[in-house]
């Protein structure tokens, strides 16, 4: 008989790190993704042999909490950022910030009060506090093997709405300040002023794009994989388990292929919506399924991927575009939009240097509202007419900030949030659950006892706080002793 394996169900970030983790703690890991090879959004594409990122685009903390993740993992030899400038442009305020590469936490703050002089003091009380968040957060040393302990902030229960009222800032010192809460897509209304800061702080602190992109993430992983016995199924989905047994547990998994597992534990790092399809009816409290219904989807994005004419100046970094100073609008999808555009020079698949640029729109889930399959929508003129359309849209920003670029931008791709859908269901939000304040999000243990939700709607989204949310979820599961075992070992 098979040999029970640990089951990590979903192969992007947080589940790539906790495969590797539960690897390391001596377990016999079998890494399980319905797409055709692993990764999620990490994963690069190619369009006319140029590489495109599909949603790992820069992240925060290369020199901090990253590079620790990626050295107790063994795979730090293998990835490196590069630090990158950020733009931000208001328009309708008609300002402009620049934020150096390598600026630092002090530099960012500097260049918004150089902007906002009557709001000095303000963001200086807003750089204070998100500092003050991420400095005290839980597992902000992944070596501090000492007993976790549940740590309660005032900021948990104050909206980032509230305490930006509080202080006073204007809307136009919010929106770039606070401007990488398109990173996290809640809105400032909704999101504990203690989420935001624990997403913001490493963004402002060392902004950097990864060399490779998230492909180079994906390498280190296979090959770390191949050492630690790591059984990888692809293409394979995930139907359903066994009933629970007089311990509350299940230990066999069914796949789409007729095949079956025995499991003694299951890690999930896909949309809660996802899990909770396949767990037991009978073990779905009214309690949790009420839980479930509360849940509420992140911001999604419409992107966009160009190529740029060869000898033309290229203004690599990152450009934050804001149509309104008003976040809350902007995430929810009821007034304006943000666009991040990412200018980079990257080799193509022959090695020759290549002037590219993602764009990636706000938008909500399901936009535009047509349920057609992804085979029909591709003749459907009505969608083609709407994704030429906002790709004009997106163009036309572009242009206006840099209009030299003018005859010289061709785009390669685009994709709608009906594409996210196809791709990474059931919603296709960029996101995963938007967190709400007040509002538990799942994350840990589950009804079945042997299960464990991780991922980016367990705690903390985007690739850095995935891996994060990973490396906790690891440690609640195995205890501190093992914990211990694997960081010493790294």
């Amino acid at each position: 008989m098979t040999e029970p394996q640990t089951l990590v169900v979903g192969s992007g970030a947080g589940g790539l790190t906790l495969a590797l983790l539960l690897a390391k703690a001596g377990r016999s890991v079998t890494l399980v993704e319905i797409q055709p090879t692993i990764g999620g959004y990490l994963r690069r594409f190619v369009r006319n042999g140029v590489f495109f990122d599909s949603g790992y685009h820069f992240s925060g903390g290369f020199e901090n909490i990253l590079r620790q993740m990626h050295r107790i993992l063994g795979i730090d030899d293998l990835i490196s950022g590069m630090p990158i400038s950020n733009r931000i442009i208001l328009k309708a305020s008609q300002q402009c910030i620049d934020l150096p590469a390598g600026c630092g936490y002090a530099g960012a703050l500097d260049e918004f009060s150089h902007h906002f002089p009557a709001e000095k003091a303000a963001l200086s009380q807003l750089f204070d506090t998100v500092r003050s968040i991420w400095t005290n957060r839980q597992m902000g040393n992944l070596y501090d093997c000492s007993p976790m302990q549940l740590i309660i902030s005032q900021y948990d229960s104050t909206t980032v709405r509230e305490f930006c009222d509080r202080i006073g800032l204007s809307p136009a010192a919010e929106t770039s300040a606070g401007s990488f809460a398109v990173c996290h897509g809640s809105p400032p209304a909704d999101v504990p002023m203690s989420f935001h800061a624990r997403v913001g702080f490493s963004l402002y602190d060392s902004l950097a794009r990864p060399v490779g992109g998230g492909d180079s993430i994906i390498h280190a992983f296979k090959r770390e994989a191949a050492k630690f016995g790591i059984t990888i199924r692809t293409g394979s989905k995930l139907l359903r388990f066994s009933e629970p047994d007089s311990d509350g547990e299940c230990h066999l998994a069914f796949f789409s292929d007729g095949s079956s597992l025995p499991v003694d534990e299951v890690f999930f790092t896909i949309h809660p919506k996802s899990v909770q399809e396949l767990l037991p009816e009978n073990i779905q409290s009214p309690q949790f399924r009420r839980r479930m219904l509360r849940l509420r989807e992140t911001t999604s994005f419409f992107c966009v991927y160009y190529t740029v004419d060869d000898g033309i100046e290229l203004p690599e970094g990152l450009l934050s575009f804001f149509s309104e100073n008003d976040l809350d609008s902007i995430l929810r999808g009821t007034g304006g939009y943000s666009t991040g555009y990412l200018a980079l020079r990257s080799p193509d698949v022959h090695g020759r240097m290549r002037s590219i640029i993602t764009a990636f729109r706000t938008m909500p889930v399901m936009t535009p509202p047509i349920t057609l399959p992804h085979h029909a929508r591709i003749s459907d003129p009505d969608y083609q007419g709407f994704k030429a359309r906002i790709s004009e849209e997106i163009t036309w920003d572009l242009l206006e900030v840099y209009p030299h670029l003018k005859g010289h931008l061709h785009i390669e791709a685009c994709g709608s949030p009906l594409t996210c859908l196809d791709y990474d269901p059931p919603t296709g939000s960029a996101y995963g659950v938007r967190c709400v304040c007040g509002q538990s999000r799942l994350c840990g243990a589950l009804p079945v006892k042997n299960f464990y939700l991780a991922g980016q709607s367990a705690s903390i989204p985007g690739v850095m706080g995935t891996m994060m949310t990973s490396f906790i979820v690891f440690r609640m599961a195995v205890g501190d002793e093992i914990y211990r075992r694997v960081i010493e070992g790294s």
